[in-house]
């Protein structure tokens, strides 16, 4: 059967969710003339990330839930009319291959500042309609930044395949292009490897669930349903677990590959889990997949997964000259507490877990990984036509 080039798969803008969180997705179903088998192992359901991202915090200085509905109005049609503008023909050159998307999508997420600030003022009149689990970031262990330090009450997520797309739409909300009471507090530039290894080479995201029809489709870990006991507007969110995590390469690759693996558990090329292994390696703390286990809660630790979106970047050097790499972590999940918190407080971080004195996640001691920033915010579904992200709040 000859090779086929796959034209990469395109983000879902008219959906009940956001376009950037669980599309662009590889279709379940094989295309003709695509040999099945290699299909369904390396494509099938599989997120299929933009190459550029970048993560922008800001704060609202609006006064009045009026002026925070006229900014959330602004900022709703801003992102779909950047999601859905075609690129110009007249600036592509005449013997240029023609570029035909460029795979737009800016998501957008609610900080828990936007409800109540740090200090505990419920500042719209908007406590009471929070998100059940959102809150400021608690301090992590392995982290050297303080979460609440850098709690904002937007994020806004811009992805595509050209970084110049991504800084235009950048600059539109850093200048107040797009309403005057956003207030850009950072940006963090992040790109993607089509192979989806991070800095040393290991795959990232490799248990990832996948999109599709069935129990193993994302959609079930990501958004929230009726069920989850969370307000009506929240239906059809999802929670973002976002952390900046430092990888201090030449400590990690001062170790043996042998060492390496370890750290990570798992095979560097094929990604097989190392059997025995380190019960503190990142595979066994992050993902114990422990048989015929159910927790105090009756959970099987399957129920736990989130889904990981991950980029990298490359800062430059530090004051010692040591690069400044690693990856944004971009986690989505129904619920913050039973999917996130829990495997990272009480596996990865726990230490004496799975077993009484192992230590917390190899990857944050011997690999030399350390958390630098981040945040928790919740992204709401996507707008209907005509109305604005948000609007469920009675704004």
């Amino acid at each position: 059967m000859p090779e086929v080039i796959l034209p990469p798969p395109l983000p879902v803008y008219s959906g009940p969710f956001q376009p950037g969180i669980t599309d662009p997705v590889w279709p379940a179903k094989a295309p003709e003339g695509v040999d099945d088998a290699k299909y369904a192992a390396l494509y099938a359901g599989q997120l299929e990330r933009q190459r550029h991202l970048h993560v922008v915090t800001a704060d609202v200085t609006s006064r009045t839930r009026a002026e925070l509905a006229g900014l959330l109005r602004k900022l709703t049609g801003f992102a779909r009319h950047q999601m859905e503008k075609l690129p110009p023909k007249d600036t592509q050159r005449p013997y240029d291959a023609p570029v035909v998307t460029r795979r737009v999508t800016v998501t957008v997420g609610f900080g828990a500042t936007l409800f109540t600030t740090v200090a505990g003022d419920d500042r719209f009149g908007l406590a009471a309609r929070r998100p059940a689990s959102l809150k400021v970031m608690p301090q992590i262990a392995g982290s050297e930044f303080h979460p609440r330090d850098q709690a904002t009450d937007l994020v806004i997520l811009i992805a595509s395949d050209d970084f110049y797309v991504n800084e235009y739409i950048f600059g539109r909300l850093y200048y107040g292009g797009v309403h005057p009471d956003i207030r850009a507090r950072s940006v963090e530039r992040g790109y993607a490897r089509p192979d989806s290894r991070e800095p040393s080479g290991f795959e990232d995201g490799i248990t990832n669930p996948r999109g599709g029809p069935g129990p193993s489709s994302m959609h079930d870990f990501v958004y929230v349903g009726p069920e989850d006991g969370e307000p009506d507007w929240c239906l059809g969110g999802t929670y973002l677990a976002y952390r900046k995590v430092r990888r201090r390469m030449k400590r990690f690759f001062d170790l043996s590959p042998t060492a390496q693996e370890a750290v990570f558990g798992v095979e560097k090329k094929s990604g097989t889990r190392l059997e025995p292994h380190d019960a503190h390696s990142h595979a066994a703390k992050i993902n114990p997949r422990r048989v015929n286990h159910l927790d105090l809660f009756g959970m099987d630790d399957l129920e736990r997964r989130f889904l990981r979106r991950p980029y990298f970047f490359d800062d430059g050097l530090d004051a010692a000259g040591e690069e400044i790499r690693g990856l944004h972590h971009l986690s989505f999940a129904r619920n913050l507490g039973v999917q996130y918190e829990w495997p990272v407080l009480m596996w990865q971080t726990n230490p004496d877990f799975p077993t009484k004195g192992a230590g917390m996640d190899a990857l944050y001691g011997p690999g030399g990984a350390a958390n630098i920033g981040g945040g928790y915010y919740f992204m709401p579904a996507a707008a209907a036509d005509g109305d604005h992200l948000g609007s469920g709040l009675g704004l």
